[in-house]
């Protein structure tokens, strides 16, 4: 109780504590019996997101211990067939919490109380929040296993530490909470310069000259071109580059990158941690149009008209560089990994004259789209569009039309509408649009309605949406090609055993589950009439027989209910023994 007590006034203190400088010597290292090499590390691009916190290798296998970093407490834990999968949530006196992710099971007293509000609240998935004297831990105990649950796509730990306040998530790599073996620089592999003009308040963007970059030692590069780089009156650069650590193949993201011109500072990038509502800005940071097909860090050394000054601590006139017809100027970039090591990068560019320079081109009848006010448009009869403020990185011209793509369905999903492209899947967003399509439906169709989202090739994805009066009002985080359409075909359910096969020596019993087009949305299953937990993952769901206290060597009756994202139901009913 006196250790509980001391414990609780800590944390109470600890909203006072400032979580952004870590003390290295506070936590321990999260996993036992692993080599300790990282797969992915803080920062790091992903599609529509920074990477939050850090991947630890957990040797190709699952089940490895995983161990509080610090004293505290489980202050939350979470399972769902996506994300994190099984994760817990640690808080610590000190006014932070440590995130651990991809689980495969949980300490017996925490699978416990997951257990029981599972069935407490008849849901399979779960986001539970815990009391400060629920779960008290030391730093280095065991708290759970590692596993391959959730959107991982092999055997790995998550790991974040938060600032518990604020729920930013911290560089834990780049305070030397661990440390890497790492003495290899950063790689730079590429540089483009884009031209910028600005048209009705509209940025204007040519296209990318691209710079093939040459190694020069063992951190530093230099253009293949040898001349100067003829640059026009405005325009900034972009960097592709990467990290690497030692005795592993994985590429990682870079941390801070400095562009100096005539060797001053003009424009930096740094990650030290974020608040989640900044995550989706990598868009901006980034070159999206190449960012999104890359494993490099395609780094734009330049903030956006609409983009965030949050991890620029140095900024002058946006990172754009400014040159007159003639002027030699020089540009070079110091680019640094969590782990301290440096690569640079420096070119000599020259100025075009004003007739060579970019001039940007909007067309008088053009559809303005201000980055900075919100906007509502009716195409047609059909289709309209909402687009808040804050949802686009910078203004444009919105370019939006009917198209006569050719869409490919099969014949278990019914196309109800013409397909619209709504300007192009390269301009990324920071927030979701709304897309309204007013159309009759016939009225046995209309539950199984939704908006598709159409690709290049013409093939077709679940876009979500809700059909009622006429309409279908849905939200999409991407700009692209979409119609109406119909799915009535259900889910299609495969149990992993035979109808009243006797179970009696084995603890659980398996379905396969699939969908023709939008998904397993919700699963259900009931032993004997009664709500049993099941967990889903990757088209595979199970029911832990032995934990349900399915017993008595007798029959028991099972029934399985899976819905998909359009609403069609499917069940399944059958008997076992055990």
């Amino acid at each position: 109780m006196r250790r509980l007590f001391i414990l609780t006034i800590l944390l109470l203190c600890a909203g006072v504590c400032s979580a952004q400088s870590l003390d290295t010597a506070y936590y321990d290292f999260p996993l036992r019996n692993v080599a300790g090499y990282y797969s992915a590390n803080f920062g790091e691009m992903r599609p529509n997101h920074f990477h939050s916190g850090i991947d630890f290798k957990t040797d190709g296998v699952e089940g490895k211990s995983v161990v509080a970093v610090a004293d505290g407490y489980v202050s939350r834990v979470s399972q769902s067939p996506t994300g994190y999968g099984l994760a817990l949530y640690v808080t610590h006196p000190n006014g932070t919490t440590s995130v651990y992710g991809h689980l495969s099971r949980f300490r017996k007293d925490i699978a416990d109380f997951v257990f029981t509000e599972r069935h407490r609240l008849k849901r399979s998935q779960v986001d539970l929040y815990c009391k400060p004297d629920q779960f008290v831990v030391k730093r280095g105990e065991e708290i759970a296993r590692s596993g391959n649950t959730g959107s991982s796509q092999g055997p790995h730990l998550h790991f974040e530490i938060r600032d518990a306040k604020t729920q930013k998530t911290l560089n834990t790599i780049a305070q030397r909470v661990f440390t890497p073996k790492d003495n290899i620089s950063p790689y730079i592999m590429k540089v483009h310069y884009v031209e910028v003009d600005t048209v009705r308040g509209v940025p204007c963007h040519s296209k990318l000259a691209t710079y093939t970059v040459n190694k020069a030692d063992a951190n530093t590069y230099r253009t293949s071109q040898k001349s100067p780089i003829k640059v026009g009156r405005k325009g900034y650069f972009i960097v592709e580059t990467s990290d690497r650590k030692n005795d592993v193949a994985n590429t990682y993201g870079v941390y801070n990158m400095v562009a100096k011109l005539d060797g001053k500072p003009i424009f930096e990038y740094r990650n030290d941690g974020f608040p989640f509502e900044l995550s989706r800005y990598c868009n901006a940071v980034s070159h999206y149009p190449i960012q999104r097909r890359s494993r490099n860090e395609v780094m734009r050394a330049a903030m956006l008209q609409g983009g965030t000054d949050y991890l620029y601590p140095t900024l002058v006139n946006r990172g754009i560089v400014t040159t007159s017809e003639g002027e030699t100027r020089n540009v070079e970039f110091v680019i640094t990994d969590d782990c301290g090591n440096t690569s640079t990068l420096s070119f000599d560019i020259v100025g075009k004259s004003d007739d060579e320079s970019f001039r940007g081109e909007v067309a008088e009848d053009a559809i303005i789209v201000e980055y900075n006010k919100d906007f509502a448009y009716k195409v047609d009869d059909t289709l309209s569009i909402v687009i808040a403020k804050g949802s686009l990185y910078e203004s444009l011209a919105l370019d939006i039309e009917p198209s006569d793509v050719e869409i490919k369905a099969d014949s278990t999903v019914k196309i109800l509408s013409k397909a619209y492209r709504i300007h192009n899947d390269n301009t990324p967003l920071q927030k979701s649009i709304g897309i309204v399509f007013t159309q009759e439906v016939e009225k046995s169709l209309q539950p199984y309605t939704v908006m598709a989202s159409v690709n290049a090739n013409g093939y077709i994805s679940n876009a979500g949406g809700r059909y009622r009066h006429n309409r279908l009002t849905a939200r999409t985080s991407s700009f692209g090609t979409f119609c109406l359409v119909a799915d009535m075909t259900p889910p299609v359910i495969r149990p992993q055993f035979e109808d009243g096969q006797d179970c009696r020596g084995r603890d659980r019993i398996a379905f396969r589950l699939s969908d023709n087009f939008s998904g397993v949305s919700s699963y259900n299953v009931y032993i004997d009439g009664k709500w049993v937990a099941i967990d889903y993952s990757r088209s595979r769901a199970w029911v832990n027989l032995k934990a349900e206290g399915i017993s008595g060597g007798k029959s028991h009756d099972i029934e399985i209910v899976v819905k998909d994202g359009c609403g069609n139901s499917a069940k399944w009913q059958g008997k076992i023994v055990r």
